[in-house]
């Protein structure tokens, strides 16, 4: 259950901020030590190292290039921050608009969404998967696809895809399969 975020008894507001390309968590850090209450919404992605021979899990932002700030009276110390471009106005006067304002049950949404793993990009492990799971495959022909496993071997997973207006049943790779959030 997610709590509402209020501002002196009302229901606060927040703010999509603009940043500089890759500095979203910079950006952050700034509107942070100015005492705000900032929002970077990530995912996590987990790629295999063959140079290293592991498998790598990294986190990266879910909106490049955009955070959200909760409603504040310091807009001109946000926007003097050093990675933060402005921020997002309605484009009906020229660009020159009133901020958009998203409500605090939508980003409560997307963050009860990124604690669940819904955009998330991980591996499904061979120890977690059982026939009648979810899976999606990661790569090959059937790149994106979520299908129903329905046998599980050593190294290979058979799984049944909707493909071509019936049920297919392909065997996939351990490797290229990723949970389907």
């Amino acid at each position: 259950m997610s709590k509402e975020t209020t501002v002196n008894g009302n229901t606060a507001n927040w703010y999509i901020v603009s940043c500089r390309p890759q500095s979203e968590c910079l950006a952050g850090e700034e509107i942070l030590a100015l005492g705000q209450t900032v929002y970077v919404p990530r995912f996590r992605r987990e790629h295999h190292n063959r140079r290293m021979r592991k498998w790598i899990k990294r986190s990266y932002p879910l909106l490049p290039g955009y955070l959200f700030v909760l409603a504040s009276d310091h807009w001109p110390r946000v926007l003097d921050c050093a990675h933060v471009q402005g921020v997002l106005r309605d484009q009906r006067h020229g660009g020159a608009g009133l901020p958009i304002a998203i409500s605090d049950a939508d980003v409560q949404a997307i963050r009860t969404a990124q604690d669940a793993g819904t955009f998330d990009d991980l591996r499904a492990h061979r120890a977690d998967l059982k026939p009648g799971d979810t899976v999606k495959v990661r790569e090959g022909l059937f790149s994106g696809q979520a299908g129903t496993v329905d046998a599980i071997g050593d190294e290979n997973v058979v799984m049944l895809i909707s493909a071509m207006c019936r049920q297919v049943r392909t065997t996939v790779p351990l490797e290229n399969l990723a949970r389907a959030g």
